[in-house]
């Protein structure tokens, strides 16, 4: 946890839920009321990346932020299938137990937009709108070198067992300079510390391949040309080039040229104050 914010956010009054999907035990954090916000976040994060950009955005809406099955605070099981289709019914599922009537606004990065652009395709007249930041969903997308090394048997389970704290502390201020310390420290036991987690990591980069997304992205396209869909983009990003933050179709675009890959943890007033802005257009 981030203590500052969690202090700060825990002045309001927040629930979490702990709900069952297709056997994964599914942590939700849910602040404020209004009109549903679903974060989901990416690979090796939990729900309290969103956190910082949160405090900001603020509690007129209805903020939930979950952890990935498998992630955080969340459970999954070994048959759990992280193909696409099931992403889609696993977060269809997750709403339904929410008691969310009305369209959910997603707001995803990384791995959490294959679960969100999923849904977005197969339950379409469920989303209101869809925010995009730093994730794949083209099958034209060549795996950044450590996602190769992960998909490889054996060479990705001792690459990830060698992380240590230290190392992955230097390897992502390297990457990614303005990503709080705090954050990355405390992330180290809920990610790449886990063994749990990182058998979570290794299933999720060895279950998808670029071309899942065959089929997949123009049905996308086609969805983003009638629903509101938002870019934020940090350029600097090793994984996923800046050019990929203007494939989205009809969305509106923010690049971020000083940022990188965990942009609401970079600059979460910025970050928060365009999604806001944004939120109250829909």
């Amino acid at each position: 946890m981030i203590p500052d914010i969690t202090q700060e956010i825990s002045t309001i009054s927040a629930k979490t839920h702990k709900i069952t999907v297709q056997g994964a035990q599914i942590f939700a954090y849910e602040i404020g009321q209004g009109s549903p916000v679903l974060y989901l976040h990416g690979s090796p994060d939990t729900h309290d990346m969103w956190l910082p950009a949160i405090e900001h955005i603020g509690s007129d809406v209805r903020n939930i932020a979950i952890d990935l099955p498998g992630f955080g605070q969340s459970t999954m099981s070994d048959n759990f299938s992280l193909s696409l289709d099931n992403m889609a019914d696993t977060i269809h599922e997750l709403i339904m137990n929410l008691d969310i009537e009305e369209p959910v606004t997603l707001v995803t990065t990384d791995f959490g937009g294959h679960y969100g652009l999923a849904f977005t395709v197969k339950y379409p007249d469920m989303v209101r709108g869809v925010a995009i930041s730093n994730t794949n969903f083209f099958a034209d997308y060549k795996w950044h070198i450590f996602a190769q090394m992960y998909r490889m048997p054996i060479i990705g389970e001792i690459l990830l067992a060698s992380a240590t704290r230290s190392m992955m502390k230097q390897t992502l201020k390297g990457i990614s300079p303005d990503l709080p310390d705090s954050y990355i420290d405390s992330s180290y036991d809920t990610g790449f510390g886990s063994p749990a987690v990182r058998k979570t990591i290794l299933k999720m980069y060895r279950a998808r391949s670029s071309k899942d997304f065959a089929g997949w992205e123009d049905k996308l396209m086609k969805v983003l040309a009638e629903k509101p869909a938002i870019v934020l983009w940090g350029d600097k990003d090793p994984f996923i080039t800046p050019d990929y933050a203007d494939k989205w179709g009809n969305a509106e675009v923010h690049h971020f040229e000083e940022y990188s890959h965990w942009l609401p943890l970079e600059a979460p007033a910025d970050y928060a104050d365009i999604l806001r802005a944004w939120f109250d257009s829909l």
